[in-house]
């Protein structure tokens, strides 16, 4: 039998890790003295703790070790963690790449800022309060997918009212009415006319408004190219706008940022962000 020192030595882990261990039930002792409660090991737990320490060290979460102690170990185990550090691995990479055309400077010249006069345009939208960051029951397919339901079911009601979209979508966000954290997404569609008062879509908070005749700045971009998108970083093309807005001279109103998806031949085949300046 072999004190907890001994063990630790042989083992690697430190005695912090095999007291925890012990607590957690993962490795408790051959024995423990019930006078001075000292813990003693035996050689045949040399092949667990040296799978802990091993688990450990591979970034193994410490939940997956009674799967990985059993007899037979759970080898898909494995194969989740692999799966989980692959995709992590995938994120580091496009950080770094981003970082690395960050330093150099190449973002600032990639994308092509253009300005044009927008036309007069109405639209209707429904608004969708953007869930907070601590809210673990929604993550970025289920946002996409709430943003894609606004977008159809004002879709449908504007067609059985008569008033079917004469182009392509947009969405705009802006700051909450009385927050300073918060954040809406109005999902629009442009309208031939206006839509009498009290228009609604059951289930949806409805705005309606007119875009005015207005210089705009505006990037376009397609999917497929060949960018690389930091998660939760908004696309490339937009930062370049806004900093081309700043470096002109102009003064910028976040909330009339437009983000229109770019269609060919019915297909969404990728976005243009245009947004209204005044000198």
């Amino acid at each position: 039998m072999m004190s907890i020192g001994e063990f630790a030595e042989l083992t690697g882990l430190s005695l912090k890790a095999l007291r925890l261990y012990d607590e957690q039930g993962l490795l408790k002792p051959a024995s423990v003295d019930p006078w001075s409660r000292h813990r003693r090991y035996s050689a045949s737990q040399f092949e667990p703790a040296i799978r802990l320490k091993t688990l450990r060290a591979a970034g193994v979460p410490l939940a997956d070790a009674p799967r990985l102690l059993a007899d037979p170990p759970a080898a898909a185990v494995l194969a989740e963690h692999r799966a989980r550090m692959a995709a992590e691995r995938e994120r580091q990479d496009a950080a770094l790449e981003t970082l690395d055309r960050l330093l150099s400077g190449a973002d600032r010249h990639e994308w092509q800022v253009e300005e044009r006069l927008a036309t007069r345009q109405h639209w209707a939208g429904v608004v969708w309060p953007v869930p907070g960051d601590d809210d673990p029951a929604v993550d970025v397919d289920s946002a996409d997918e709430r943003v894609n339901e606004a977008f159809a079911a004002l879709w449908r009601a504007l067609t059985e009212a008569g008033d079917t979209p004469t182009g392509p979508f947009w969405s705009t966000l802006r700051a909450a009415p009385g927050s300073d954290t918060a954040i809406e997404v109005v999902c629009c569609w442009p309208i031939a006319r206006p839509l009498p008062a009290g228009w609604s879509v059951p289930g949806w908070t409805v705005e309606t408004g007119t875009v005015e005749a207005a210089p705009e700045l505006v990037v376009r971009w397609r999917f497929e190219d060949p960018v690389t998108v930091v998660d939760g970083v908004t696309h490339p093309a937009v930062l370049a706008l806004l900093a081309a807005a700043e470096e002109r001279g102009l003064g910028v109103d976040l909330s009339r940022l437009r983000q229109i998806g770019l269609m060919e031949e019915g297909e969404s085949v990728g976005m243009e962000v245009a947004i209204t300046v005044s000198r």
